[in-house]
């Protein structure tokens, strides 16, 4: 995983009082999140899958491949997360993969880029970064039945970890992991394992 700093930006729409003002700073001092044109960051807004997989690509080690290039067949080569895609995008949950038919170069795949990412799905495709992050063992959430059954080990090592928590309902809290998750979310989460790679 690569972290480093990149210096910090200033968004017209993110209060110093927000709840994530903090996280929001720092994800953009480390260059993990980037603002739009405008001067926004949009911290309410939904994040896209394409976008994810643009952050996951980014914290990729480029000295460690992530395996064989993975082409879907709703990204195009003139889209601007055409590279990310194909690298980071294969980390992210909710690819739909047919195996009935098969192309000259695999199975066909479609990666729905312009679609909100769930929670569930982020947080599974950043445990596969972080890959030999240690699972220090602790609670789970209230709703992880709820989890898809292939991502919950992943999710549960971020869990006790102290990077993913829940909303702080109930015993355990719910992790709401069909939701949709916004871009203070993901800020906040990225800050968490900031710390927790600081430490």
């Amino acid at each position: 995983m690569c972290l480093s700093s990149a210096g910090a930006a200033y968004f017209t729409d993110v209060s110093p009082n927000a709840w994530y003002y903090d996280a929001v700073t720092e994800c953009s001092d480390y260059g993990l999140l980037n603002g739009y044109q405008n001067g926004t960051f949009r911290p309410n807004a939904t994040i896209t899958r394409a976008e994810c997989a643009a952050l996951l690509d980014r914290m990729v080690d480029p000295d460690e491949p992530l395996g064989s290039e993975i082409g879907y067949q709703d990204v195009s080569q003139m889209d601007w997360y055409y590279m990310a895609t194909t690298g980071g995008g294969q980390l992210l949950g909710g690819v739909k993969v047919t195996y009935t038919n098969k192309s000259p170069v695999g199975y066909y795949a479609w990666f729905y880029p312009k679609k909100a990412c769930t929670r569930e799905d982020f947080a599974y495709g950043l445990g596969c970064v972080l890959y030999d992050l240690e699972d220090e063992g602790g609670s789970g959430f209230n709703d992880y039945q709820q989890i898809n059954p292939q991502y919950r080990d992943t999710i549960m090592k971020l869990r006790h970890n102290g990077i993913i928590n829940g909303d702080g309902v109930g015993r355990y809290g719910y992790f709401h992991p069909k939701k949709t998750i916004t871009r203070a979310e993901v800020a906040q989460i990225l800050c968490n394992l900031i710390e927790v790679a600081e430490n």
